[in-house]
């Protein structure tokens, strides 16, 4: 597995704009095309964040804005009315990415990151429910033998808008990740696995689009689900590798 990366400033696709969709993909840099699955290179995860802007959840670090995996799902604000994450001058992006090979495959590959923009949409706030509450992400597996759970810490909602979309980000052996509204269920996102090589790995994450309305005071939080027996962890020199529990929240402001 590739060390962890992170890149400090990197360069914006527009200021002034909105950004209406994103999606980080694994490309061959030969071919130019992407990777097939049976090669075992694959996108453990990206995290972008913008050091302009406080997030919402964890004020002292930057706002956590995007994130993907083996999934590399297209993430939308626009399918549900026209909403965008704003990009200003002053913002100032890092982003933190880690590849894995667990094959035999040789070669360099590209991550590529793709944009949609589009000027003057109302603005999309995401909100980051993560297992370790404001750390890294990472957390150590709790079994190798029997279903494992992580819960986030609460999130007290300061904003009113509508949730435009709400999908998780796990690792090999997840299988879904719940958030919850003032106790009731919001939103089950489903890990789903490839089929097209011997070892599978996550290929898609369900998400949900348009549940409803937050204002100030509701309280979220989040539940991820592990089973080691149903799907494989992520195992090196014998020992599980961590992994994460994150589920992103984007509300249109209102």
């Amino acid at each position: 597995m590739m060390p962890e990366v992170v890149l400090q400033d990197i360069k914006k696709p527009c200021d002034g704009c909105s950004i209406t969709a994103m999606r980080a993909t694994l490309t061959n840099s030969s071919s130019q095309l992407p990777l097939a699955p049976d090669t075992g290179i694959h996108l453990h995860h990206i995290i972008f964040f913008n050091q302009g802007v406080k997030d919402i959840v964890c004020p002292e670090m930057g706002e956590r804005f995007f994130g993907s995996g083996d999934a590399q799902w297209t993430l939308r604000w626009n399918s549900h009315g026209d909403y965008g994450y704003k990009v200003k001058a002053q913002d100032r992006w890092d982003m933190v990415v880690e590849v894995m090979n667990d094959g035999e495959w040789e070669g360099e590959v590209e991550v590529r990151v793709l944009f949609e923009v589009d000027t003057g949409m109302p603005e999309v706030r995401p909100v980051w429910l993560d297992a370790t509450g404001c750390g890294r992400s990472d957390v150590d597996v709790k079994s190798t033998t029997e279903p494992f759970e992580y819960t986030t810490p609460v999130w007290t909602s300061t904003v009113s808008g509508i949730l435009i979309d709400v999908a998780a980000h796990q690792h090999d052996g997840g299988i879904d990740m719940t958030g919850y509204l003032n106790g009731d269920e919001l939103c089950r996102s489903t890990q789903l696995y490839s089929t097209q090589t011997t070892e599978q790995h996550i290929s898609a994450v369900g998400v949900c689009k348009n549940i409803g309305r937050t204002r100030p005071g509701d309280r979220f939080w989040s539940k991820a689900r592990y089973d080691p027996v149903l799907h494989h962890l992520t195992m090196h020199h014998g020992n599980p590798d961590p992994v994460m529990a994150s589920m992103g929240i984007y509300i249109g402001i209102e």
